[in-house]
């Protein structure tokens, strides 16, 4: 199964659309998890139909921070279990693909008690699960410099 996750930063710009578009009819996932859409559903549904999906759920922003969408091709059925500004939980069936019994859809909020709080919902969620899990989106982790690798501390960068 392929499933693309994207923090697009906001749909709003025409290229962000078109190169979306693009990747969804040249990759062809059975799923795409679009974080921080900025944008209400009528926009995100429109999107969704130009990228070839018919089914969705979609969490709005608030005011224009957030935002999440989650669609899916008709070949696969997916059942919103929990739903929140950040986190869609989801139980997928497929009888084409092999697919792990629960997937997290997750968008970790920047702010250090909202992102706790976040965390602990996952926990929660995890305490019921039984079966194969899969989380996936972003986690917003942050590093001590020390354990940091990457531009910023190689390059010198101020953090």
């Amino acid at each position: 199964m392929n499933i693309l996750a994207w923090n697009c930063q906001g749909l709003g710009a025409a290229l962000t659309v078109q190169n979306l578009k693009e990747v969804c009819f040249r990759k062809k996932p059975q799923l795409v998890f679009v974080m921080e859409s900025k944008q209400k559903a009528r926009v995100v549904r429109k999107i969704r139909r130009r990228c070839g999906f018919t089914q969705e759920w979609i969490v709005d922003p608030i005011g224009y921070s957030g935002g999440l969408a989650l669609w899916w091709s008709e070949d696969i059925t997916v059942n919103i279990l929990f739903s929140s500004q950040n986190i869609i939980h989801t139980s997928i069936l497929s009888g084409n693909f092999d697919t792990p019994d629960y997937v997290s859809f997750i968008y970790s909020p920047p702010g250090e008690e909202e992102r706790n709080m976040c965390w602990q919902e996952i926990r929660r969620i995890g305490r019921n699960i039984s079966g194969s899990w899969l989380c996936l989106g972003d986690f917003t982790i942050f590093y001590p410099k020390t354990r940091r690798v990457g531009a910023s501390r190689d390059l010198g960068v101020k953090s």
